[in-house]
């Protein structure tokens, strides 16, 4: 058997090759990382704003224009395709298909679309692809006239909306159907009565987990064959509004039964210890591979937690915001169907704005001579960064909507908020916040956007009711 740390040591010889040799590579001391340990006490845990300021935009290649048979083994997807494609077929009792239906856009790497492309051709069957919708029922004739067995959609929404397009169980339209796999949203309902089962979990930096026939249904293992995966353990957000995180990850062998993490993942396509946004609770564990030999963990995905929103003079909890809006509305108000809030751009002083953009400019050195540097640097040096003192509620609501109903609300969202914060209490009985500015959105709001999610065939469709939004 290959050594325990076979796999993970291959993604990183490929991420030193691949990465090294480039400016940030140097900088960052890539060519002199050995191991895993040393990856880990090199380089910081890189939220999504650092890592795009600091890595990504750095690195100056596609691996798109590269061979392509180097590309495909640098995205890592052959090395997990086999229990993939294994799962699947043990999922459909390894009965023999023929026709399978791939309903897929394109993301950001044309390599890592292709990771699922490749996962449908290795069953050996006629496969349609469809990379987006444009008109509903012309997707329906198309998948009527092929008539799949086996259909791949990037959401269970997906499949609830052509539902609600045809308007009744898909397999009534679609007789040979026997099984969807679905990659995101498994706990929404479906009209249809075929088996509805976990594809698997592509993410922007390659394979992320594989389908596994252990319960729970909308499991996945941890593709730790396939990139570096570690993991960021974290407290209970029931517990505790304000997340607080550990100061290091843990190996996925070394993961805890039923404790929450956030992904962290190095991968040789540009990614390096990237905090994903991803969150997962480990369920189990899954048997030793020859690519991975040690237990792999099992995971449910989990809702990201709302983000915390920085006002001037305090910061407020995420889950503060979304719990005052919900506890905002009463039995007589009308029904909440969705809701959005976060700094309000307007309560930011006035002209401040523009200096903040010109003093958070990063401009090359050739410019640093000229007027725009200037400007640059002297309104770095007389302003300082304001922040918004007060937040936006954006909200959809299904009824009558009163005139006085958005001043009731903002009053009872505010109350809520000075009862659970002290410091956002303190500043508002100093007059240094101000009241929450509420909006109501045109009906359909929330249709639209989980129509336009659904359509593009990219990632989960589903969002949440009450959603946290930064400016």
């Amino acid at each position: 058997m290959a050594s325990p740390v076979s796999a993970r040591q291959q993604c990183l010889r490929q991420i030193v090759e691949q990465l090294g040799p480039s400016r940030l590579g140097r900088e960052l001391g890539l060519g002199r990382l050995r191991s895993l340990n040393d990856l880990r006490a090199s380089l910081p845990i890189m939220d999504r704003a650092r890592h795009e300021r600091d890595v990504e935009q750095h690195l100056g290649f596609g691996l798109s224009d590269a061979d392509q048979d180097r590309a495909r083994e640098l995205a890592g997807g052959s090395r997990e395709r086999a229990e993939v494609v294994s799962t699947w077929g043990q999922l459909r009792r390894n009965t023999t298909v023929r026709r399978v239906a791939l309903l897929r856009g394109h993301n950001v790497d044309p390599i890592v679309d292709r990771i699922a492309r490749d996962d449908v051709r290795a069953l050996d069957a006629e496969v349609l692809a469809i990379d987006r919708i444009d008109a509903p029922d012309a997707v329906l004739d198309r998948l009527e006239d092929f008539d799949p067995e086996l259909m791949l959609v990037p959401s269970v929404l997906t499949l609830r909306w052509l539902e609600s397009v045809y308007r009744g169980p898909l397999e009534r339209r679609l007789q040979s159907l026997r099984m969807v796999l679905a990659e995101h949203d498994r706990g929404n309902p479906v009209r249809s009565r075929v088996r509805v089962a976990t594809a698997g979990w592509i993410y922007r930096s390659g394979r992320l987990g594989l389908p596994t026939l252990r319960p729970p249904d909308h499991a996945v293992t941890l593709a730790v064959g396939s990139q570096i995966i570690e993991l960021l353990p974290y407290g209970n957000p029931e517990e505790d509004a304000r997340r607080v995180y550990a100061s290091e990850t843990v190996l996925p062998e070394r993961a805890i039964l039923g404790q929450r993490y956030e992904l962290v993942l190095s991968s040789p396509l540009g990614f390096l210890r990237l905090r994903t946004d991803e969150h997962v609770r480990v369920v189990g564990f899954d048997p030793p591979t020859e690519a991975a030999p040690f237990p792999r963990p099992r995971v449910v995905r989990l809702p990201a937690a709302p983000p915390d929103v920085a006002l001037e003079g305090c910061t407020v909890a995420g889950a503060w915001l979304t719990a005052s809006i919900r506890q905002a509305f009463y039995r007589e108000d009308p029904a909440l169907v969705a809701a959005e809030i976060g700094p309000d751009p307007r309560s930011v002083p006035r002209g401040v704005a523009a200096h903040q953009a010109a003093a958070s400019m990063r401009l090359p050195d050739a410019f640093k001579d000229t007027e725009l540097g200037w400007f640059a640097r002297t309104g770095t040096q007389r302003v300082e960064r304001h922040r918004p003192r007060a937040l936006l509620v954006k909200i959809e609501v299904q009824g009558y909507v009163a005139p006085e109903l958005t001043g009731f609300l903002s009053e009872r969202i505010d109350q809520s908020l000075r009862r659970r914060s002290p410091a956002y209490d303190y500043l508002r009985q100093r007059e240094e916040l101000q009241p929450p500015r509420v909006m109501v959105m045109p009906s359909g709001t929330r249709l639209a956007e989980e129509d336009r999610r659904v359509r593009e065939l990219v990632g989960g469709a589903w969002v949440p009711e009450v959603r946290v939004v930064g400016m």
